[in-house]
């Protein structure tokens, strides 16, 4: 069974039909099923999505996915080995409410006011902003992002957080004492995607024992090593998240 479906043309004329009638936009749309905008716009433009966002976008719209779905052989472009294990990564957890992105307003003496809203979906190139996380248990926390040209990252621990072993309750990247405030929005416009993974004990992986100088560039070892490690041991939190940069 495919883990993605897509909407066939007939299906998205209905789906359509649906969200005009629910009188929503698909920004709000996104916002009441809460999926990234991105996944909303791949269903309603007729991409492949995971089977279970696709279902459940449909439960929302009064509508049967069966009756939505195009079945048979679908082109979809074919995936890079990295983007296979991010996908596998990424399949071992679930999209949550429990991070975002965090718009941040420029003032005289700094970087320092964040702007009072949810969690950002689409933020604009120039923008600047910081990842918060909301903790239910302590634990270490390790950061990987995937920007718009498919490069992924290590952002904890690195330069940005020395201190990857989180109490409970809100924080926020880059920690207090980083080199900067907030993350410029930098690259072309797209999606990117965030996943945190908070384990009890520190991960025993080679390359966390880096010097924090710089954000580690993640190569295909790095996630199968992760994913191996995440395999013998059950014990963790997995959430993803995306948001589109706009121009």
């Amino acid at each position: 069974m495919s883990r993605t479906l897509v909407a066939s043309p007939e299906g998205v004329k209905l789906a359509r039909k649906a969200l005009k009638a629910k009188n929503l936009t698909q920004t709000d749309f996104a916002e009441e099923v809460r999926l990234g905008y991105s996944t909303v716009s791949n269903f309603f433009n007729a991409k492949p999505i995971y089977r279970t966002n696709f279902q459940e976008i449909c439960v929302f719209l009064g509508l049967d996915w069966k009756d939505i779905a195009m079945f048979g052989d679908v082109e979809t472009e074919e995936l890079s080995p990295l983007d296979k294990l991010w996908q596998q990564l990424q399949s071992l957890g679930s999209p949550t409410e429990q991070m975002g992105l965090v718009l941040v307003k420029e003032e005289t003496l700094g970087w320092g006011k964040k702007t009072p809203s949810r969690y950002e979906k689409s933020v604009k190139l120039g923008s600047y902003i910081q990842v918060e996380l909301n903790f239910s248990t302590p634990g270490y926390l390790l950061l990987l992002q995937k920007d718009t040209s498919n490069q992924m990252w290590c952002f904890c621990p690195s330069c940005f957080a020395q201190q990857p072993h989180l109490d409970t309750g809100k924080t926020s990247l880059p920690q207090l004492g980083s080199p900067i405030n907030a993350f410029p929005v930098e690259g072309t416009p797209g999606k990117e995607e965030i996943i945190a993974i908070i384990t009890k004990e520190v991960p025993q992986l080679d390359w966390l024992t880096q010097d924090n100088d710089e954000v580690l560039e993640l190569e295909a070892r790095h996630l199968t090593e992760l994913l191996e490690y995440l395999t013998k041991h059950g014990e963790y939190q997995l959430w993803h998240t995306d948001y589109l940069i706009t121009a």
